[in-house]
């Protein structure tokens, strides 16, 4: 099961697996505080098991986001892919430009911090993501505790800890990687507060609520401001009686205020520097919902079938779910909290859709209800299970065997050893292309060593070039410049290289200037 991994690879594995397990034997011994903190450490063993398995940047996203972050450590407010843009681009390329908004700069701030504090490399960049998914669990044990119970708000928890897909999100595998994990964490965290707000009608979560809900728009835009229709919808349903009392209505407004001063400031300052950039990002966000962008569209039961990657895999997963998710709703303590969720989960699969453009990670933002749901099932068949064979003096031991067998599937250890190592060299998404651009990038940085170069020919594999000016300083392009381009760099004072495959031309072959880079030799 293990062969196929490293012993500096699969130890964080093991760790993790006891350090959950023990999470369910403090938890049901009624230690649940020591449980829940088991749970937080193994949920963060699970996130550097899978982030540490991959030593290179994944295509296509995970790779620009490295770089822009990276680029952010000179001017946090100038997020750029190319910082310095020396040939022709167009600005609407987010694949090849200067200044790269195609994404709101939250997540790629976090990003930058880790890279400051951890260095330039691809456990780095993953660590943020690492840390709010570990978190994630711990707010969902809260929302189940709140609105369920204790019980099923921690099975919730573990559930999410082991998930397969949120856990390849982790480790930069599926688009849009950090973004969904820092927008899952962020629309959670304010559905979170929302809870606490409703259980302890303090007003300090009010504040709490519009500092996340700002924070999620400050990731994936408008969408994150989903907690606000939820908790309208919420109040007109569940207190029919003062539905038309406009006080009942001035903590959303309130909470929504705090909202429009986390995020509107970064809209206004990037619209007023980078004017051209930021009015075609935004009306490249409203063209989702019309167009499939980019060739992500979908039939109507998209996002229905999409259940079967985030939650598990096999025909039956989406309609389990459901059931969970039914048993959860019908069993929740208060109408408002059965209404929120409902209305959570119709109004995002509802949104999504209709949009035109379709992603896999779309309706992630409602998984922690999901978990819950399946929580909920899990719960219930373990009750009806104990109490039918009467397994009262053996419930522990049985309930034990139950979550490690639910988290063995969907943890689909299988398919982590598929992609992420040789065992199936011919389908694991061209790993040795990665592990040879690694090659690659050592290569060059040892020839040009630390001097101003730009480096031509950079196609060991798709987009290679992003990692090349990641991992180094030099400026890198996956083509072979024409003379002009050749003229145009060297009157900005930059030495040029390019990488010699046996397919440049004579005019750059015979210009002595030119570092010509073989990397299969080492002359």
């Amino acid at each position: 099961m293990f062969s196929h991994f490293s012993s500096q690879q699969i130890i964080p594995f093991i760790i993790s697996c006891i350090l959950l397990f023990l999470s369910i034997i403090f938890f049901h011994r009624d230690k649940k505080k020591v449980g829940l903190v088991f749970l937080f450490l193994g949920s963060i063993g699970f996130g550097y098991f899978i982030a540490n398995l991959d030593q290179f940047l994944i295509i296509w996203d995970e790779q620009y986001h490295a770089l822009v972050a990276k680029n952010m450590l000179k001017n946090p407010l100038k997020p750029t892919l190319y910082s310095a843009p020396l040939i022709e681009y167009d600005y609407r390329h987010w694949t090849g430009n200067h200044i790269w908004l195609h994404k709101q700069p939250l997540f790629l701030w976090q990003i930058a911090l880790s890279l400051k504090l951890f260095g330039i490399n691809a456990l780095a960049v993953r660590i943020p993501s690492i840390l709010l998914h570990s978190v994630v669990a711990i707010m969902i044990y809260r929302i189940g505790r709140i609105s369920y119970s204790s019980t099923v708000g921690f099975y919730g928890a573990l559930f999410f800890s082991v998930a397969y897909y949120p856990l390849e999100l982790v480790a930069g595998k599926y688009a849009t990687d950090h973004n969904d994990v820092a927008f899952l964490f962020y629309v959670t965290a304010s559905f979170w507060a929302w809870f606490e707000y409703q259980n302890s009608k303090k007003n300090y979560w009010l504040i709490v609520i519009g500092v996340f809900a700002g924070f999620a728009v400050l990731v994936k835009w408008l969408v994150g401001l989903l907690i606000y229709a939820v908790w309208t919808i919420s109040l007109v349903i569940s207190e029919k009686k003062k539905r038309l009392e406009l006080k009942k209505y001035f903590p959303v407004l309130i909470s929504v205020g705090i909202s429009l001063f986390v995020f509107i400031p970064w809209q206004l300052y990037s619209f007023r520097q980078y004017p051209l950039e930021a009015k075609y990002e935004f009306n490249l966000n409203t063209e989702h919902f019309f167009h499939a962008v980019e060739g992500h569209g979908g039939d109507f039961l998209f996002h229905f079938n999409a259940m079967k990657n985030i939650y598990g895999s096999g025909e039956a997963v989406p309609f389990l779910l459901l059931l969970g998710v039914f048993l959860f709703l019908k069993n929740s303590v208060a109408i408002i909290y059965r209404v929120a969720i409902l209305s959570a989960i119709i109004i995002t699969y509802g949104f999504y859709t209709i949009a035109s453009t379709k992603m896999i990670s779309f309706c992630i933002i409602v998984s922690p209800f999901g978990f819950l749901g399946l929580a909920a099932l899990v719960e219930s068949t373990i009750n009806f299970l104990a109490t039918k064979f009467k397994l009262q003096k053996s419930e522990l031991f049985f309930r034990s065997i139950i979550l490690v067998g639910v988290c063995f599937l969907l943890i689909d250890f299988s398919k982590i050893q598929h992609y992420h190592t040789d065992w199936k060299p011919n389908d694991n998404c061209n790993r040795s292309s990665d592990l040879k651009l690694m090659s690659t990038i050592k290569r060059v940085s040892d020839v040009l060593q630390n001097e101003k170069f730009v480096v031509f020919n950079i196609n060991t594999r798709t987009n290679g070039h992003i990692a090349m000016m990641f991992y180094t300083d030099y400026i890198a392009y996956s083509f072979i410049p024409d003379q002009k381009q050749i003229k145009q760099i060297k009157s900005q004072f930059y030495k040029i290289a390019i990488l010699d495959v046996g397919n440049i031309p004579d005019f750059i072959r015979n210009d002595n200037d030119i570092v010509k880079i073989n990397t299969l030799s080492s002359n």
